[in-house]
């Protein structure tokens, strides 16, 4: 009875070893939620101490292997922690569901005793709370998804904890986000990020769209002077880049888009009356 509990033991034993010796992997998940952006939550491996960034679908690789916790924190989500098995090394994408964290406020009751109306006293009644100073020095290794599989980047999320070694990651850090782009001022940042999103947001629909949903057909067939059969061949002539649309599609650049098209409608209408020209000494 002895021997079979040690042999037990023993198999058990080995097979933990196993596990733990095994190298990770690259898994590729994708969070999903009802309403929410799933874009920029953090994905953090516990088990090696290692994060990744999710794109704007949820999609995120990073490494890992069986029993590694993988721990999911956004600040408009509730944090959820999930091990890792077998089956998710196999399949070909993770899918992790968060649910919509909601704040909600404590109870407040007011009794004709609680204020007196005398600003002044009722101010020195109100409790104040002082905040303990963050610390902006913790570094951790995380991968983001948006570059590459297995880039890893130095960043300062007070949430992770610091690896730990005699490396200067920081240092390391600002130079990995030099070479990528990544600037340290958190406004720029802020900004680059809504205007890639912007920038994605208008490549969903093409040029051609863009244009109908702007303006009718009466102002393509009276003020461009476009036949109503010519206007989509049309739009195809007039169009931009992406980067360039996004500029027109600014408020502000309102006159600018016109222009634009008046320009492009002048030249379409020139080609056009050449082509019924020559067809016509062909003919």
């Amino acid at each position: 009875m002895k021997i079979n509990n040690l042999l037990l033991v023993f198999f058990i034993a080995t097979q933990f070893l196993f596990s733990q010796s095994k190298e990770r992997e690259v898994v590729n998940g994708k969070i999903i939620s009802d309403s929410l952006d799933v874009e920029n939550i953090t994905v953090f491996n516990i088990s090696s101490n290692v994060g990744a960034v999710s794109d704007f679908k949820g999609k995120f690789s990073i490494k890992a292997r069986v029993s590694d916790t993988l721990f999911f924190q956004a600040l408009a989500f509730v944090s959820k922690k999930y091990i890792i098995t077998e089956n998710d090394i196999l399949a070909e994408e993770l899918e992790i569901k968060l649910n919509v964290n909601i704040n909600e406020l404590k109870e407040v009751v007011i009794t004709p005793a609680s204020l007196t109306g005398n600003l002044k006293a009722d101010s020195r009644k109100i409790k104040t709370y002082e905040l303990s100073p963050v610390d902006i020095n913790k570094v951790v290794n995380y991968e983001d998804a948006r570059f590459s599989k297995g880039t890893k980047i130095t960043t300062s999320p007070d949430h992770f904890a610091p690896t730990g070694s005699g490396i200067n990651l920081k240092a390391i850090g600002k130079q990995i986000g030099k070479w990528i782009g990544i600037k340290n001022d958190p406004k720029k940042n802020a900004t680059r990020v809504m205007a890639e999103r912007r920038l994605h947001d208008i490549q969903v629909k093409s040029f051609a769209d863009h244009m109908k949903e702007r303006f009718s057909y009466q102002f393509f067939v009276s003020n461009l002077r476009i036949k109503k059969d010519d206007i989509t061949r049309f739009l195809a002539y007039a169009e931009v880049s992406s980067e360039e649309l996004a500029e027109f599609l600014k408020p502000e650049n309102e006159l600018q888009l016109i222009e634009h098209l008046v320009k492009k409608a002048n030249s379409f209408y020139e080609e056009t009356k050449e082509e019924s020209i020559l067809l016509h000494h062909e003919k």
